[in-house]
C-alpha cells in the first residue's frame, strides 16, 4: 500500500483544500480507473492540521486527494465540540460499493489536530457479480491529536462480497476512536444472502515514522480483530438469532483514563438496551445486547453490540461514541445533522 506523504509547500494551501483543492483521478499510485474486466483501484488521502500552536486553534484540511468515487463536504466547526475540532462528511458519488471496487483512504491527523470523519449515510455494498469489493481505511494520529473515524453502518445487499480493513496508527499522547458496523438487507424481502463479509481492524500504538507507514519491519500490532462471515451461514428466518442481524463495534485507543471511559460507555449502552425493549421498559424482551471490554495493558477499550434493527444500531453507535468523547475530552459531541 502507498503511504500518505507530507505535502510539499507548494500544495499546502488550506483555503484551496477546503474549497475542493487537490483532487485527481488517475496517477501511478492509484492505477487506471474503470478498466473493463479488472478492478478499479482508487486511492484517496486527507490530511488535517492545526492552524497555529495556540490552544483551541482551528483544525483545517491541509490536503485532500479525493478522486471519483470519493466525495466530501468542506469541514464544519460546531460550537459545542472541543475547541478547533473539524468535522468532515465522506460521501460517495457512485451510489455504493461494487464488485470491481478496490478503494483505499488515508486519513492523517497531525500533532495537535482534532477531527471527526463520518459519513452522510450508510454505504450499500451491491452484488459483487463475480468480483470482490475491497475497501481499506488507514488512520494516523500524531502526538496530541484527536482522531475520530465514525462511519455509518455498511448495508450488505444480496450477492455482496466484501473484504474490508481499517488500520490505525496512534502515537503516544494521541487519542483515536473508530467504529465498524454492518447489517444485511434484501430490498426484495426474499431473505437472499450476501456472499461474504470479511473484515479486519488492526491497531498499532507507539511511535509513527515521519514519512508515513513503514510496513517492512514494523512492530507487531497492538490489536488485531478479524471477522469472516459466509452468507450461507448467516442467520435466516426461523433461527434463534434471526432478529439480531445488526452488528456494531467501537474502539477507543489511548484514553487518558480507561476506567472512566469504560464506566461511561457501559452506562450509555445499557441505557439504550433498556429503552430498546419491546415493552419500552426493563421488563420486556431486549432488542439489543452489548458488552464493553477494557484492555489496560494495550491502552484500548472495545465495545460490541447486536441489535434487531438499523435505527437502534445507529443509536448505540452514536451513544457509545458520545460517552467516549465526554470521558476523554470533557466535551459532549455536538449533534451531527444527517
Amino acid at each position: 500500500m502507498t503511504a500518505l506523504r507530507r505535502p510539499s509547500p507548494a500544495r499546502d494551501d488550506a483555503p484551496k483544500a477546503e474549497a475542493g483543492g487537490d483532487k485527481g483521478v488517475d496517477s501511478e499510485e492509484t492505477g487506471q480507473y474503470g478498466l473493463p474486466g479488472g478492478p478499479r483501484r482508487v486511492a484517496a488521502a486527507l490530511l488535517f492540521r492545526r492552524a497555529g500552536h495556540q490552544p483551541g486553534a482551528r483544525t483545517f484540511l491541509a490536503r485532500q486527494h479525493t478522486p471519483h468515487p470519493f466525495h466530501m463536504t468542506r469541514p464544519f466547526h460546531f460550537p459545542d465540540d472541543p475547541p478547533g475540532m473539524a468535522t468532515l462528511y465522506l460521501q460517495s458519488s457512485s451510489g455504493g460499493l461494487y464488485g470491481d471496487d478496490d478503494l483505499t483512504l488515508d486519513i492523517w491527523a497531525e500533532a495537535g489536530a482534532a477531527a471527526q470523519i463520518t459519513t452522510q449515510a450508510s454505504t450499500i455494498v451491491h452484488a459483487a457479480r463475480g468480483g470482490v469489493t475491497r475497501q481499506t481505511v488507514r488512520l494516523r494520529a500524531d502526538s496530541g491529536a484527536l482522531l475520530e473515524y465514525l462511519p455509518d453502518p455498511v448495508i450488505l445487499f444480496p450477492g455482496a462480497d466484501i473484504a474490508a480493513r481499517v488500520e490505525a496508527r496512534v502515537a503516544p499522547g494521541a487519542v483515536a476512536m473508530l467504529s465498524d458496523s454492518f447489517l444485511a438487507h434484501d430490498p426484495d424481502g426474499a431473505d437472499a444472502r450476501f456472499l461474504r463479509f470479511e473484515n479486519a481492524i488492526v491497531i498499532h500504538r507507539g511511535a509513527v515514522v515521519e514519512d508515513g507507514w513503514a510496513e517492512d519491519g514494523a512492530a507487531a500490532p497492538t490489536l488485531v480483530d478479524r471477522m469472516r462471515l459466509a452468507g450461507a451461514c448467516w442467520p435466516g428466518r426461523g433461527t434463534a438469532v434471526q432478529d439480531f442481524r445488526c452488528h456494531g463495534a467501537f474502539f477507543l485507543v489511548n484514553p487518558p483514563d480507561g476506567a472512566r471511559a469504560v464506566e461511561a460507555m457501559r452506562a450509555a449502552l445499557l441505557a439504550v438496551e433498556q429503552s430498546g425493549t419491546d415493552s419500552g421498559g426493563t421488563g420486556g424482551e431486549s432488542r439489543a445486547y452489548s458488552a464493553v471490554e477494557h484492555m489496560p495493558g494495550r491502552g484500548i477499550v472495545a465495545a460490541r453490540f447486536l441489535t434487531r434493527d438499523g435505527a437502534l444500531l445507529s443509536r448505540m453507535l452514536n451513544e457509545v461514541a458520545a460517552a467516549a468523547r465526554l470521558a476523554v475530552t470533557g466535551w459532549p459531541p455536538a449533534r451531527r445533522p444527517k
